[in-house]
């Protein structure tokens, strides 16, 4: 058995994760994420990988966008503010990092 299979037996569901900082780091918070030009941030405290996201994918405007693409683009926002913390990609099975980011799988269903 392949070590896919064997993740794949073992492991039932399918996920994909950002975390905010390596296993080393810490993920920061920011008492105003109105320095990440959100849309409608209220002056409200947040977290700065949250904060990068909404901002990377409100910049990008719909388009598509790679896995790496995202977290390029999210080290890149982090940096540029200062903050030392490199978002991190885990997933429950293999995943071509130059797949489409979705935040809903394209082939999920909606639930009544």
């Amino acid at each position: 058995m392949s070590r896919a299979d064997a993740i794949a037996k073992a492991i039932h569901a399918k996920f994909h994760m950002l975390s905010g900082s390596e296993d080393k780091q810490t993920s920061a918070d920011v008492s105003n994420v109105g320095a990440f030009q959100l849309p409608d941030p209220a002056g409200k405290a947040g977290g700065a990988c949250t904060s990068t996201l909404l901002k990377v994918l409100t910049d990008n405007r719909g388009a598509p966008l790679s896995w790496m693409d995202l977290l390029h683009r999210m080290r890149d926002v982090l940096r540029q503010k200062g903050f030392s913390q490199v978002p991190q990609l885990s997933s429950s099975e293999l995943l071509d990092v130059n797949d489409r980011f979705y935040i809903v799988p394209p082939e999920s269903k909606e639930v009544n």
